[in-house]
């Protein structure tokens, strides 16, 4: 709901007492009116047709075009991740790498079997499915907007980071690289760089902890699971560490981005309040909104 006050400054009568030489003041009217202004309260639904469908150029518009609107906040935290994948790249991929191997077990295989496919996209395509299914038979609304949403930010998240995997060409430790070989675009293309598994695993948890934020749990384990993954890929000896800060930063970044292009109520959009000055027939109207 908002409401809106409006002072109305009726000067019609003002001029008739201007004719017979009154105060202009003494004929002005003052009067309030309380007016309340329906809004939907769900601004932007997520639900499959076309609006949907045309949605995805937008948000990829949107996601590409985001760094040219940053503020000072959005600024830091490029700089900061800049800086920790930086660090890592120039000093502590290749160590980790080292590391991890030489301390590889049969536990922490099983451990990154397990949540491995919270970072695979085929698996991710039939979640986001049951989850869209559940919503259409049992008239969830939540359900299926939860659905819809995990399924574009995948495919938002899966088409750009394919890009920079492409045009990268990052030897995968697996290759028996060092940890600062690239090959640059190439067929067979390398495709270590960003981690795929990381984009798609905070691509999941962000999106579930967007929408379930008022549950204080869902958060904590959502992103924690995504952590995990992101591990498993290191026990994997399928990336190196700056792969997976990037590709997790990205998934985040990009997710938030599209959930926000579609808030579920009018409480995603800013609040202002303000002051107008509108002409009417008979005199001006000074209307605040709040």
């Amino acid at each position: 709901m908002r409401t809106i006050l409006l002072i109305s400054i009726f000067l019609g009568s003002s001029f008739i007492g201007f004719a017979q030489n009154q105060s202009i003041m003494d004929s002005v009217q003052i009067v309030a009116i309380l007016n309340t202004v329906d809004t939907d309260s769900t601004a932007h639904p997520v639900k499959l047709d076309w609006n949907y469908v045309k949605s995805y150029w937008y948000d990829t518009k949107a996601v590409v075009t985001r760094p040219f609107s940053w503020k000072e906040n959005n600024i830091t935290q490029f700089a900061l991740i800049s800086w920790v994948s930086g660090a890592s790249y120039l000093l502590a991929d290749q160590k980790i790498k080292n590391w991890s191997q030489e301390n590889r077990t049969d536990f922490t295989n099983t451990a990154s079997e397990i949540v491995d496919p919270l970072g695979n996209g085929r698996y991710l395509w039939i979640t986001s499915g049951l989850v869209f299914l559940h919503g259409q038979v049992f008239k969830n609304q939540k359900s299926t907007r939860v659905g819809l949403l995990i399924l574009e930010s995948q495919l938002i998240n899966g088409v750009l980071g394919q890009i920079i995997k492409l045009s990268a060409g990052r030897k995968r430790p697996w290759d028996g690289a060092t940890s600062q070989e690239w090959a640059g675009p190439q067929y067979p293309p390398y495709h270590s760089f960003p981690s795929g598994h990381a984009q798609t695993a905070f691509a999941l948890a962000t999106v579930v902890a967007m929408e379930f934020k008022h549950i204080r749990a869902v958060p904590i384990v959502a992103y924690s699971l995504a952590t995990l993954t992101v591990l498993s890929r290191i026990n994997a000896n399928a990336h190196w560490t700056s792969d997976l800060i990037v590709g997790a930063a990205l998934g985040h970044f990009i997710s938030k981005t599209i959930v926000r292009q579609h808030p579920e109520s009018g409480d995603g959009y800013k609040k202002k309040l303000g002051w107008q000055l509108l002409p009417t027939g008979t005199g001006f109207t000074l209307a605040k909104s709040f």
